[in-house]
């Protein structure tokens, strides 16, 4: 796993160990920067030799914001919370954890299901970076792809289609041997091979007795859930970590589908943490990203 540098370095430092600038361009950069009172990314900018989301990553990597994935290529590519740490979204996204913790700050460990009323909302998303959040915060973190019917949270990742939770709960396999691990303190569980009867598997008290299980490797859990609104594994997943945060899509989620996800979860005795309002720009043709986090309404409850 790559850390966090423990000391603040210079950009050109950093430039020169990743390969994207060379001696004679940091110089020049840096002539640049003196003579026109620029910063270093400004000026690296101005000369064509780095893009701002190079420098953006960079910076990032610079004060600790930035933890890189253990592999390479195109894992997190379509995280822009890890490709563009400054960015607004990724600011709304550790205001969010910074909400979370204040809530959990009485607790040992953070523990909930992150729902959706229909698909598409960008829940998926959302649980994967706020996992990575929590991971940065220097919490231990499992994220559980929980939706043991169309999970593919691991294309997230780059990675192939992995066992995971399903196998874990039919007792094929135990989780220190499915865990994977991402980047520092930020590990993964897959879905794993789709079950035909995911209702049994995830049925009480298996999930609640996982993460018990799993209580003294982790100091948070993060779970995806299946759209709540298709079946009810949401809001048994929901009961068992006790806490949701709810996704809503702008312009497709309805007020009535959210107020049916809330009565359903009060229903099942979970405590709604609040709902992310989730903008989608369906020109970036990419049902994941673009842009996913416009608004949060921190956890308060969705009003009526």
């Amino acid at each position: 796993m790559t850390a966090a540098k423990q000391k603040i370095v210079r950009l050109g430092e950093i430039f020169l160990e990743q390969g994207l600038l060379n001696a004679t361009q940091v110089e020049q950069i840096a002539q640049t920067q003196r003579e026109k009172k620029m910063r270093f990314g400004d000026a690296a900018l101005q000369l064509g030799f780095l893009t701002q989301t190079q420098i953006d990553a960079a910076l990032g990597e610079q004060f600790g914001h930035f933890f890189q994935l253990q592999d390479e290529g195109s894992a997190g590519e379509r995280l822009t919370f890890l490709r563009q740490p400054f960015s607004r979204e990724a600011e709304e996204i550790r205001r969010l954890r910074s909400e979370l913790l204040l809530k959990f700050s009485r607790q040992e460990k953070i523990s909930l299901a992150v729902v959706s009323a229909g698909s598409g909302d960008g829940k998926t998303y959302m649980a994967a970076s706020l996992a990575v959040a929590l991971a940065q915060a220097g919490r231990r973190t499992l994220l559980i792809d929980a939706d043991l019917r169309q999970g593919d949270m691991h294309e997230l990742f780059g990675l192939e289609y992995p066992d995971g939770l399903s196998s874990v709960l039919a007792q094929r396999r135990t989780l220190p041997e499915l865990a994977i691990p991402l980047m520092m303190n930020l590990y993964f569980l897959p879905a794993g091979p789709q079950a035909p009867n995911p209702q049994e598997l995830i049925r009480l008290p298996e999930i609640r007795n996982l993460l018990e299980r799993s209580a003294g490797m982790f100091d948070a859990f993060v779970l995806d859930t299946y759209s709540a609104a298709v079946s009810s594994d949401a809001q048994m997943i929901a009961h068992q970590t006790g806490y949701a945060l709810l996704v809503a899509r702008k312009d497709q989620t309805g007020i009535d589908e959210l107020r049916s996800l809330r009565e359903s979860m009060q229903i099942a005795g979970v405590e709604i943490l609040g709902t992310v309002m989730n903008h989608f720009s369906p020109e970036k043709n990419d049902k994941l990203l673009s842009g996913l986090i416009n608004k949060i309404r921190g956890l308060k409850k969705a009003k009526r």
